[in-house]
């Protein structure tokens, strides 16, 4: 019965005859790449001039990690009505997720309980 490749050791079956492939590294530089600045400078006038905008490092508007906020999960079972109620209640304010939903009706109690004080 063969393998399939898949050897219990977990090394691959050498081919007979067949030496490992090496990279000809002939062509590359040995020391570090200077970079002219007037032609850098150069080359990203001419890529803004076709649109494009630099993203690097140092450039831009810095994004700040939104902090999550602790979130609990709540399953609620109810008359049918009701329920199907609270959807179509969800889907015609256009919100997303059922909590934009009670978000609303929190508004609304804590606005009728400031108007009764």
């Amino acid at each position: 019965m063969t393998d399939f490749g898949f050897s219990k050791s977990g090394e691959k079956p050498k081919e007979e005859g067949a030496a490992p492939a090496k990279l000809d590294l002939g062509g590359m530089p040995k020391g570090p790449i200077v970079n002219d600045p007037m032609r850098e400078r150069e080359a990203m006038d001419r890529a803004e001039r076709v649109g494009f905008t630099d993203r690097g490092q140092g450039r831009g508007v810095l994004r700040r990690k939104r902090v999550a906020q602790p979130t609990a999960t709540v399953y609620v079972k109810g008359p049918e009505e009701l329920i199907e109620w609270f959807i179509a209640y969800t889907e015609e304010k256009g919100h997303q997720a059922y909590w934009k939903s009670i978000e609303d009706f929190r508004a609304i109690v804590e606005g009728n309980r400031r108007g009764e004080r």
